[in-house]
């Protein structure tokens, strides 16, 4: 037994000294890193803010992934003419050279800087180089390097990005949209385009809508009136078509928004009642007073709140259901009158 105790702890003494071991090794290398970084920003940032033209022979030896990262954290730092003369000295330095390498890591991490960098270069080599990273195995990657080259004074039609992104394939993401809504203010009429092509997923066409919502462009607020008419109301997409018609805020919605509200699908009513409330649609007064008997809470509440925002004859209806409602309706009624301090 006595054996059995000393031999469990030297096991334990040898674990520890391992244990030991490895965190000081690990300490070591992080303070070597550390200095091998600032060793190479102390080089960098010199090279940076000269103004003379040189060739990369300043960071020779030091590795791609350092370089480019020391780079674009010194080029984040400074801002108007300061900025634009990193930018223009780090192309000298030959560091697009270095991300276009980076381009081809393993590394998620730095695949992602790279492109992120590239966005900071105006010259044609980025460009392709981004254009060629549109067929990354990451998704989140390859909308990067959409969103970078959207950026650009020159930069591609959404058609193209679409199609080299696999996105008419129904390889869509939820970052989609963040590219839709960058050509929503850039170039309307082609996210507008995307909307009205048939031959495109859903997926694709609903992101084009809500990031149009976004923009507040009212010019497709017909079309979208006639797709809400159209759609099934047990569908995905009624909902969506009358949360981004409440998003734009336009009268023109009225007719899908009331037919909205008389849906048998619970998700389009609560997103009628609440487009119904940002347009402040005064003939869907009487239809939300009916809702606040809904047996569903979120209708009821979406309901009372629209009414709220209908202004005093939303507040009269309120006010009704309060006093002579069923019960669901007088909690419903009485608790968003009580909230807002309206309550008689």
């Amino acid at each position: 037994m006595l054996r059995l105790i000393w031999d469990l702890s030297l096991l334990l003494a040898s674990a520890a000294l391992a244990l030991m071991s490895l965190l000081v090794l690990l300490r070591a290398v992080s303070t070597w890193r550390g200095e091998r970084l600032l060793a190479a920003r102390r080089r960098l940032a010199p090279l940076l803010l000269e103004t003379s033209t040189g060739s990369d022979a300043g960071i020779e030896g030091i590795a791609d992934s350092v370089v480019t990262q020391l780079t674009l954290d010194l080029i984040q730092l400074v801002r108007g003419a300061e900025r634009t003369q990193f930018i223009g000295k780090a192309a000298e330095l030959g560091v697009p050279d270095r991300l276009r390498r980076q381009l081809r890591s393993f590394s998620r991490r730095r695949r992602m800087i790279a492109v992120q960098g590239l966005a900071l270069f105006d010259d044609a080599l980025s460009r392709e180089a981004l254009l060629d990273t549109l067929g990354d195995r990451d998704d989140e990657i390859r909308l990067a390097a959409a969103l970078a080259l959207g950026r650009g004074d020159d930069r591609p039609g959404l058609d193209e990005l679409v199609a080299r992104l696999g996105l008419r394939d129904d390889r869509s993401s939820l970052l989609t949209i963040s590219l839709f809504r960058h050509y929503a203010n850039e170039a309307p009429d082609e996210v507008q385009a995307l909307v009205l092509d048939n031959d495109l997923p859903l997926s694709v066409r609903l992101a084009a809508i809500e990031a149009l919502a976004v923009s507040g462009d009212y010019r497709l607020v017909p079309a979208i009136v006639e797709l809400g008419l159209r759609a099934p109301h047990d569908s995905e997409e009624l909902p969506r078509y009358l949360h981004a018609l409440g998003r734009i805020g336009h009268p023109a919605a009225r007719e899908a928004v009331l037919a909205g509200l008389a849906s048998s699908s619970m998700p389009a009513r609560v997103a009628a009642a609440g487009a119904a409330g940002r347009i402040a649609l005064l003939e869907s007064a009487d239809q939300l007073a009916g809702l606040l008997d809904a047996p569903e809470w979120w209708v009821r509440f979406r309901s009372a709140e629209a009414l709220l925002q209908l202004g005093d004859a939303g507040i009269a209806r309120l006010r009704e259901a309060a006093a002579s409602g069923s019960e669901l309706a007088r909690e419903a009624a009485g608790t968003m009158l009580a909230e807002r301090g309206l309550a008689p």
